[in-house]
């Protein structure tokens, strides 16, 4: 199996007719930790879903590959690629139960069903998902009582009991408070330090954790800029992406933004 998550070359992404992406040149390693980052309507989630196999180049357009293969089985791709996403949280059912939210990824489902048996493993590897996060005392409860904060965590969960090559998040602190916020950093801090690959994709650099290391910017569906952290996250880049004077303050190894 590839060491490279994506590779990408001259791809563009349609739908109806609509150009979303145009000319995408973008390699990713499997242990990379990449934030992509653009204003709303970029094209970042049109990326994401790209890179999670879960939707095609358009006929004629350049080399799309996931892990070295340019035909895929969706199902293997989501078993190595750990997804995060309001798509995602959007499709659950509230009265799903969290334990069994977390169990349910290694069926590729959003439940448990009748015809899915866990046995013993699958018991095993749930638990430890659970447990690697801290949150045993909430398992039980139905994912409709969970904060966006707690509800984030457990799709971290269920994206680890596949012991996935990489994370794919898009936009995964969208409506959480400044706490949730905070804890949820740390988790993808405390996964990266672990050797996880990232992916995460957002509108904020404040959403950026430390450990991350390079930014793929888009700007109206095409990649901006790609470089390291520290070279791209200043005034002059983050202005020219947004279209707006944006002062950049750092503070260690999290940046903020003014406007």
């Amino acid at each position: 199996m590839s060491g490279q998550a994506t590779r990408f070359r001259r791809v563009d992404y349609r739908i109806q007719g609509q150009a979303l992406l145009e000319g995408i040149d973008l390699d990713i390693g499997a242990d990379e930790r990449v934030a992509l980052l653009g204003p709303n309507g970029s094209g970042k989630s049109s990326l994401i879903r790209l890179v999670r196999g879960e939707a095609r180049a358009h006929s004629g357009s350049g080399e799309c590959s996931l892990f070295g293969k340019h035909r895929w089985n969706l199902f293997e791709m989501r078993s190595l690629m750990g997804v995060v996403s309001m798509e995602l949280e959007r499709a659950l059912s509230p009265n799903t139960v969290a334990w069994d939210l977390v169990a349910s990824g290694l069926f590729q489902s959003y439940d448990l069903y009748r015809n899915h048996h866990l046995g013993e493993e699958g018991r095993r590897v749930t638990g430890e998902a659970i447990a690697s996060l801290g949150l045993e005392g909430l398992s039980h409860r139905r994912i409709g009582g969970l904060s966006s904060g707690e509800m984030r965590r457990f799709l971290i969960a269920r994206a680890l009991v596949n012991d996935p090559r990489i994370l794919v998040l898009d936009e995964p602190m969208t409506g959480m408070d400044i706490i949730a916020r905070k804890s949820f950093r740390e988790t993808m801090s405390a996964l990266a330090a672990e050797g996880k690959g990232l992916l995460m994709a957002t509108h904020d650099m404040e959403d950026i954790v430390p450990e991350v290391d390079r930014v793929v910017m888009l700007k109206e569906g095409r990649v901006f800029r790609d470089g390291a952290k520290e070279e791209l996250l200043n005034d002059e880049t983050m202005s020219s992406l947004f279209g707006v004077p944006v002062k950049v303050l750092r503070s260690g190894g999290s940046y903020h933004a003014s406007v």
